[in-house]
């Protein structure tokens, strides 16, 4: 009998690490459950979207501070759009709204009444 050729040819085996991999533990963090008030807080700084919570959210002090910070930050956004011709203060102040609305979505989601830098502390006046 005559063999038949194998044009298989046989990989070396490498002797890889096994990796094990740990699924997150969602019990240590804190977070809030997502409700109306959240997401009313979230809309209060998306510019135009203040007014959504601005007429519906009225009896909620949470939702009102925080609509307080969006409308100074929608006027800052309107001073950015009239000073866009001097070259550099776009930019810095193009900065400074990604900066407060980044930091205000965060207060919402973890449910506190922080002031933003610089607008906050004229926009929380009681």
């Amino acid at each position: 009998m005559v063999e038949k050729p194998t044009t298989k040819k046989e990989l070396p085996k490498l002797n890889l690490p096994k990796i094990k991999f740990k699924a997150p533990d969602m019990s240590k963090l804190n977070l809030r459950k997502v409700n109306w008030l959240t997401i009313s807080g979230i809309l209060c700084y998306m510019h135009a979207l203040v007014l959504i919570p601005l007429l519906f959210g009225r009896k909620s002090p949470f939702v009102l501070y925080h609509v307080r910070q969006g409308v100074a930050l929608l006027f800052v956004w309107i001073l950015l759009a009239e000073f866009f011709r001097i070259p550099l203060l776009p930019w810095i102040l193009l900065i400074y709204l990604v900066d407060a609305i980044v930091l205000g979505i965060i207060n919402v989601v973890r449910g506190r009444e922080r002031p933003i830098p610089l607008v906050g502390k004229w926009a929380v006046i009681k």
